[in-house]
């Protein structure tokens, strides 16, 4: 009863005009509540209690930001999203000279042997490092797997060992692998995001994976073996574009799942999910979250030039400087007008200037806060100046004087 004697007591002093003001000033408030829904968008809005996967983590592939994570750094088994490690070996492999895609990779008894998902690879049997692929990247095939690390490191166990040290390499500081299958196995684990990071540096730098690991359907030996993919995202998120599944008694579901949409490619980590809808669910949930809230920003063009700084006993007055490392930048998109650049260049430089040589900084903000801290550079070399140019410069310093 109070709070009504005070609103009523508050607008009594609008006199005759008192509804029409009274209708204004709610009219106000409404679009002051509106613009705030606007403004203040939460991109927390994933609830990590919620997520029933034992650890999951959303990045983005360019920049490599992480935009949420549950559990991002614990051990935990990987089923066969340890064939991605198998899968940029080989496409680094085959960048190196060493193997094609038309060679061929022949079946062995240990390869044979292989139990869970296979496509049937007999001893002897000869396919292509292309089929190969398909059958991995598909099939998620056990056959294939233990036949390529043979084709190209002579043994299962000495590919395992190049498959650590390229994850030490790459900074994968939670992994460790005891077998090219993804098989239940004691040290042998990742995280969610060193599986992030590893998908990453396949997306980025051999993109050609994804044309392997976005088919629905195909077929091996003539249309005598079909595959199915088993990334069940492909058909539920129309941006997705790949990249690997995995299943076993104790990784539980496992997927890592990359999308693209407009220019910006997420990459989405799931361990431990309790059923593979979970898995699949969950790792779409966060692809939308990202790409509801987020957007990629460059506000720094190649080469921008950042202004000239006079030189000293230099052959021209000036040196022009450009910002010497363009970035991309992940942020709200509430975010994407509020980006600011300052610079801070040398008062003066002495010559000889050699282009490259850092003159100066720019800082990128987002809102209020330093994002990036960038080199700014010489645009160009700057000899010292010789008596006769130095004679010049005075002489038309003099008339002009």
């Amino acid at each position: 009863m109070k709070r009504e004697i005070n609103i009523i007591n508050y607008a009594a002093g609008f006199g005759d005009g008192m509804e029409l003001k009274m209708k204004r000033l709610t009219a106000h408030i409404l679009i002051i509540i509106t613009l705030c829904s606007i403004l203040c968008v939460n991109v927390q809005a994933i609830d990590v209690n919620e997520f029933k996967s034992r650890s999951a983590v959303l990045i983005e592939a360019k920049t490599g930001k992480i935009l949420f994570d549950k559990n991002k750094d614990e051990q935990l088994a990987m089923a066969s999203i340890t064939k991605l490690m198998i899968l940029l070996i080989t496409m680094e492999e085959i960048d190196a000279g060493k193997i094609k895609l038309d060679d061929m990779v022949v079946g062995s008894p240990k390869a044979k042997a292989a139990g869970g998902s296979t496509i049937f690879l007999d001893v002897g049997e000869k396919m292509s490092v292309d089929d190969i692929l398909k059958g991995i990247c598909i099939s998620s095939a056990n056959d294939a797997a233990i036949a390529l690390s043979e084709t190209i490191a002579g043994s299962e166990a000495d590919f395992v060992n190049r498959m650590n040290e390229r994850a030490l390499q790459l900074g994968l500081v939670n992994t460790h692998y005891v077998n090219v299958t993804g098989f239940d196995a004691d040290k042998h684990y990742s995280s969610t995001y060193d599986i992030a990071l590893l998908s990453r540096e396949i997306i980025v730098n051999h993109p050609k994976i994804l044309e392997y690991s976005g088919i629905r359907e195909t077929w091996l030996r003539g249309k005598r073996t079909q595959l199915l993919n088993t990334n069940k995202l492909l058909s539920m998120y129309q941006y997705a574009t790949g990249l690997k599944t995995g299943t076993e008694t104790n990784a539980k579901y496992c997927l890592s799942a990359t999308a693209k949409k407009d220019d910006m490619e997420l990459i989405a980590v799931i361990l431990g999910a309790p059923d593979t809808s979970v898995r699949f669910s969950e790792a779409k949930k966060l692809l939308e979250y990202g790409y509801d809230n987020y957007e990629l920003a460059s506000p720094i063009e190649d080469n921008e030039a950042a202004g000239a700084i006079p030189v000293i006993k230099g052959a021209k007055e000036k040196v022009n400087t450009i910002v010497a490392n363009p970035v991309s930048l992940v942020v709200p998109k509430t975010y994407s007008n509020k980006i600011k650049k300052e610079v801070v260049l040398d008062k003066n430089i002495t010559a000889p200037v050699k282009a490259g040589t850092k003159v100066g900084e720019m800082t990128i903000i987002v809102a209020g806060e330093t994002s990036q801290v960038l080199p700014v550079v010489a645009a160009e070399d700057v000899e010292k100046v010789t008596f006769w140019q130095s004679l010049w410069y005075f002489t038309k310093a003099l008339f002009r004087f």
